[in-house]
């Protein structure tokens, strides 16, 4: 009987010209950066997971809710400045090539199937080259008309502004404790 319904609902939104699924398009951004420090330097600040509010402008704090710092599989807990609050998971952690990929977990996201990669790469005697990726889909990705604030620009737009602040911040905390 249930699935009898569910194939007439089906046929009547088509019928009628409804869209019965959407789904969004995967979006990316995209920010790289030069620090003049070498790549364990920058490393030793970035690659704190738990440590993001040490050099990332609009986190107020962090702290670890599973497992250990640095351990794949480990939650941090973020508070932003507009106290709201996000849960990440470390997906991977790789300190050899001073790369980490993690997600949301929990929380008031930006996005949905966001995933989001961090790596320091060298970049010429004593300097690094940051990159911080992510990709995802917007908040209301099963419909191709999203309420406001929760449309592909908006996302992208608050990614790329917090990703170049994020780096811009890494760059003047890294470069200020060089010794």
């Amino acid at each position: 009987m249930q699935r009898w319904v569910a194939a007439a609902v089906c046929c009547c939104a088509l019928a009628y010209g409804a869209k019965v699924w959407a789904e969004a398009k995967e979006q990316t951004v995209v920010h790289t950066i030069t620090i003049d420090a070498a790549p364990e330097v920058v490393w030793e600040v970035a690659g704190d997971f738990v440590g993001l509010n040490r050099w990332y402008p609009m986190i107020e704090s962090s702290t670890l809710v599973l497992r250990k710092n640095r351990e794949i599989g480990c939650i941090r807990k973020l508070r932003r400045l507009n106290g709201t609050w996000i849960e990440e998971k470390l997906l991977d952690y790789d300190p050899w090539s001073y790369r980490l990929e993690y997600t949301y977990a929990e929380g008031m996201p930006l996005s949905s199937d966001y995933f989001s990669t961090l790596q320091i790469k060298p970049a010429g005697p004593g300097k690094s080259l940051v990159e911080w990726k992510a990709r995802f889909k917007r908040l209301a990705y099963w419909t191709d008309d999203p309420p406001p604030g929760q449309d592909d620009e908006t996302v992208i737009k608050a990614l790329n502004n917090g990703y170049k602040r994020g780096l811009e911040n890494l760059k003047k905390v890294v470069e200020s404790s060089k010794p």
